[in-house]
């Protein structure tokens, strides 16, 4: 069923090219001209229509779709219906639309004649109603139109019944320069319609806003200047004031080395040299819309005076959130074609949140600034590959003066500031900060739930290992992607796994301890990983395989670590194997958590004096060695034998919001250890501001490249922007003052004054933002990329 967005903004466009009637010439232009069209009216910052499109239908399908789009309209609706198409008069001038069943001397049958179609617009309950023909003929429209014609309507707004015409009533519309020649821009009408949509050309009062009056004069002079033998024409029915087909779109600034000026408004067509042709498509219009629908929520929650916001989820209750994991998790996009591009949001909140905990809502207001620059250089005619060579060339500029900026974080002060700011807890900040200082910059801090009253910290032997699980099937807690494994069995093999025989029987002997079996190896493939999969299936116990590729030293090395710490034995191809190995191979350990990309490893079941003594031998060996990269994983080894785990326990809180507190310590856990090892920068959207700053004069010279480098130099002044709006600040006011003052300073927008950054603890992550800008750029360039 259909789901009608609130908005009362609705458009059919009907194009006809393919005919069965060989007398009836095959047209090119339609295609091409309603694909264009929809991609402009559907875009939310141009038309804002809600768009349906009819192809090489025959006459019954066409009628039907009229009167589906006219019958239900509401006094406040505007309707806008366009054909492309053969446009045919009988003996009697008596004018019909051509469907692809059409019999040219049979149109009363075969064909959507003038009188239906003008009948039905006049029955239609809405304010205004628009009808666009672009066709030969068109003109024959009007004659016998009810009431006096006009002529475009000045300084009006609002309501009434307008045709425009792509000629007069004894005229042919023309395909390019063509009566039917393949037209690889389409027909001249609906070419130069598109223009003064898409640049903003036919805002000729400079309003920001297109009056149906406007267009068709933009229409009219551009057509003629083309081809003078081609007249559109203008009716109007008791048309009172101005009818708003669209807004002006913003435009990227096309100045190489502009520094980052900032968006302008499209050059008019009139005033310069005719612009070229869209690029911007259907399917970019529909993820765009969708995408707003879903950021400017998450937008709202922004910032220390972020708003909370009522989201409607897909059973139709409101829930009042606040930031933007919760917003993305519970909003369902009313229009159904609304799902991808809020598809885009979630996965670009959730891809943030996994990866550093933070910055997820700048991530998001990045992403839009980005695509908003892109739509408006698709709509200009910017070729989208060099749209997104610019983007990935700025992009990686943003990640090198981001580096240049940093700050390191080195004592306990400067990690409890970074946890604070990260979780809006000073307690939490503070047994964060001892976590890390406890377990080091390799160590490892995990957060479990507990069934005491508040916080608790402990200090545990464990590991990291940087290697995920083989099949996100063995996932057991979808919100955070994660394997959980309570007191598993484990298994450490080397060499790859393929037959179910293999593992079945460790299965067994883990199933009659009543445990979970988490197996470490070389690959787990084809019936093994059925069978541990199959497994979970059957008796509800958990189960994952982890591939540790071999037989690289390194690896080796870890597989022998993984061993001692959790009391198994490596099973290797000698000494029998797995045929030989029996239930003394296992090792335990309190908890396995792995993800798609590490695996951690919780209070071993190894023998602590034999770790101990393996962490004295490699310290010996770290400092025989000379400096190089054996040294380097020596290090690396010992760190992460050595280091341990520091396990945060999380109890119900006064709130009794024990879940959501988890999150939101994991998520601080995550953002910490990225401060920890790429440093921090001005917080507030300054970084971003001095790093725009400095890479704008280095943008390619001139070209769509250019303009993607530009697209994302704007973008990067839209957080500080978004920060000050939400605080009810101008959010234009500061950016170049803020320049001025160095790269040290922000604005704090909770007191209104300048200060210094890290003294007054207003700072990000640099991991934070370089994820921030690499994830918004991706999206942007996969946007663009949409055919």
């Amino acid at each position: 069923m259909r789901i009608s967005p609130p908005a009362g903004r609705y458009a059919l466009l009907v194009a006809v090219g393919a005919y069965d009637d060989p007398s009836l010439d095959q047209l090119r232009a339609p295609e091409q001209d309603v694909e264009r069209l929809a991609a402009v009216l559907e875009d939310p910052a141009v038309g804002n229509f809600t768009v349906r499109t009819l192809s090489d239908a025959p006459d019954h399908e066409v009628r039907w779709e009229i009167e589906d789009l006219l019958a239900d309209r509401v006094n406040d609706d505007l309707v806008l219906l366009y054909f492309s198409c053969h446009g045919i008069v009988d003996p009697f001038h008596r004018l019909y639309f051509a469907a692809s069943n059409t019999v040219r001397t049979r149109p009363a049958s075969t064909a959507i004649s003038r009188s239906f179609v003008n009948e039905q617009l006049e029955a239609c309950r809405a304010a205004a109603k628009v009808l666009v023909l672009d066709c030969c003929f068109a003109g024959a429209f009007a004659e016998g139109f009810k009431g006096n014609g006009q002529g475009a309507l000045d300084g009006q707004i609002g309501r009434g019944y307008v045709v425009m015409s792509a000629c007069d009533s004894y005229e042919y519309a023309f395909e390019s320069d063509g009566l039917v020649e393949s037209a690889p821009r389409g027909s001249i009408f609906t070419d130069v319609l598109l223009e003064g949509l898409a640049t903003g050309g036919a805002d000729l009062d400079g309003d920001g806003r297109i009056g149906v009056d406007e267009l068709f004069r933009y229409v009219h002079d551009g057509v003629v200047r083309r081809r003078p033998d081609q007249k559109p024409k203008w009716s109007a029915y008791n048309a009172e004031p101005h009818i708003y087909l669209a807004t002006v779109p913003v435009t990227v600034a096309a100045v190489a080395g502009s520094g980052g000026a900032g968006p302008d408004r499209a050059t008019k067509a009139a005033a310069g040299a005719a612009p070229r042709p869209t690029t911007y498509n259907r399917h970019q219009a529909i993820v765009a819309r969708g995408f707003r629908a879903g950021a400017d929520l998450v937008r709202r929650t922004f910032g220390p005076l972020g708003r909370r916001v009522l989201v409607e989820d897909a059973a139709g209750t409101y829930h009042e959130l606040g930031d933007a994991s919760s917003v993305v998790r519970h909003f369902t996009a009313y229009d159904t074609r609304d799902a991808i591009g809020a598809g885009y949001v979630r996965e670009l909140v959730q891809g943030v949140r996994h990866q550093v905990g933070d910055g997820a809502t700048t991530t998001v207001v990045l992403a839009q600034a980005m695509m908003d620059g892109a739509s408006a250089a698709l709509r200009a005619g910017a070729n989208p590959v060099a749209l997104c060579r610019g983007i990935e060339a700025a992009a990686h500029a943003v990640l090198t003066e981001l580096a240049d900026l940093a700050v390191p974080v080195e004592t306990k002060e400067q990690l409890r500031m970074v946890a604070t700011i990260a979780s809006g807890d000073e307690v939490v900040g503070d047994l964060l900060a001892s976590a890390m200082e406890r377990v080091g910059k390799d160590g490892v801090v995990i957060v479990e739930e507990s069934n005491l009253f508040g916080l608790e910290l402990e200090l545990t032997q464990g590991m990291r290992v940087p290697a995920g699980y083989v099949s996100p099937y063995f996932v057991t807690d979808p919100d955070g992607a994660e394997a959980v494994l309570d007191d598993p069995a484990v298994l450490v093999v080397d060499r790859r796994l393929a037959l179910g025989a293999e593992v079945q029987p460790f299965l067994d002997v883990a199933g009659q301890q009543g445990r979970p079996l988490a197996v470490f190896a070389q690959d787990v493939r084809d019936a093994a990983l059925t069978a541990l999969i199959g497994g979970r299936r059957r008796d509800a116990r958990a189960s994952v395989a982890v591939r540790l590729p071999g037989p690289d030293p390194r690896w080796q090395a870890l597989m022998a670590d993984l061993a001692l710490l959790t009391g198994a034995t490596v099973v290797g191809a000698t000494d029998g194997g797995l045929d030989a190995a029996g239930a003394t191979v296992l090792g335990g350990a309190r908890r396995v958590i792995t993800t798609r990309r590490d695996t951690t490893l919780v209070d071993g079941a190894g023998d602590p004096e034999l770790i101990r003594q393996r962490v004295r031998r490699l310290r010996e060996e770290v400092e025989r060695q000379q400096p190089g990269p054996e040294r380097e994983a020596l290090r690396e080894r010992l760190a992460r034998l050595a280091g341990g785990v520091a396990v945060i326990r999380v109890g119900e809180s006064p709130g009794g919001q024990l879940k959501r507190r988890r999150r939101q310590i994991d998520d601080a856990v995550r953002n910490v250890k990225a401060a920890v090892e790429w440093g921090v920068v001005p917080g507030g959207g300054a970084a971003l501001i001095t790093v725009a700053g400095r890479i704008g004069g280095r943008a390619p010279r001139g070209g769509d490249e250019a303009l993607g480098y530009a697209v994302v130099v704007d973008a990067l002044v839209a957080p500080y922007e978004e920060l000050m709006r939400n605080a009810g600040r101008d959010p234009l006011a500061g950016p170049a003052d803020l320049r001025r003052r160095g790269p040290e300073v922000t604005f704090d927008v909770v007191s209104g004054t300048y200060v210094t950054a890290l003294d007054a603890g207003i700072v990000d992550a640099v991991a934070t933002l370089r994820q921030a800008v690499t994830a918004a750029a991706g999206v942007a360039t996969r946007y663009l990329m949409l055919g």
